[in-house]
């Protein structure tokens, strides 16, 4: 996968500089689980992450993993720590060496990535989201809002992928300068569990 190779060549070194202890990453992920695509975002990153970055300990900081989703994503993941209660979050704040923003139909967490930024000073990534302009005259001023502060947001981050050229095109016609932008499918495209 073209988006696998993309964020593999971010090697975690260059991210996170040496250090002897096992490096720690947040995943903020599993947006919702109200469809199969909602739901295959976060094990499929989780995989490239087991593939790419086998030495890494993750931690999952979710929106929603109910519905058997906790169950299924640890079955398959043992060791994924899940992030569900105010303590365990504080901690991954201060454990972590690096959060990565999931697949998702736009930079969803974009609150959440300024909290880590400014709480921690700790670089984050961005992988496998849509980008693309809400209509200024019908949409809910706060989607424009949200919108126009995600450029500085994913300026800030030291890679974006986006799972579409035009979401790409996008970010660059609205002025965001993040050094290593490019294309990186959803996630759900590697996820390898069945039923």
């Amino acid at each position: 996968m073209a988006g696998s190779a993309g964020m593999a060549g971010v090697s975690l070194a260059q991210l996170l500089g040496a250090e002897s202890r096992p490096r720690r990453i947040v995943l903020r992920s599993s947006w919702q689980t109200v469809n199969i695509g909602d739901i295959a975002h976060t094990p499929g990153v989780l995989a490239l992450l087991e593939k790419y970055l086998p030495e890494v300990e993750v931690r999952l900081w979710p929106s929603s993993v109910g519905n058997g989703v906790a169950e299924m994503l640890l079955a398959r993941f043992p060791k994924l720590q899940v992030i569900q209660a105010p303590d365990a979050l504080k901690t991954a704040f201060e454990e972590c060496d690096f959060l990565l923003h999931g697949s998702g139909p736009s930079l969803v967490a974009a609150q959440d990535i300024t909290t880590w930024r400014d709480t921690t000073g700790k670089p984050y990534g961005v992988y496998g989201i849509t980008f693309n302009a809400p209509d200024a005259a019908t949409a809910k001023p706060e989607l424009v809002k949200k919108f126009q502060q995600s450029i500085p947001i994913m300026s800030g981050a030291r890679f974006v992928f986006f799972r579409d050229s035009v979401s790409l095109a996008e970010a660059q016609k609205r002025g965001c300068t993040c050094a290593v932008m490019g294309f990186g499918p959803d996630g759900a495209f590697a996820t390898d569990l069945r039923d």
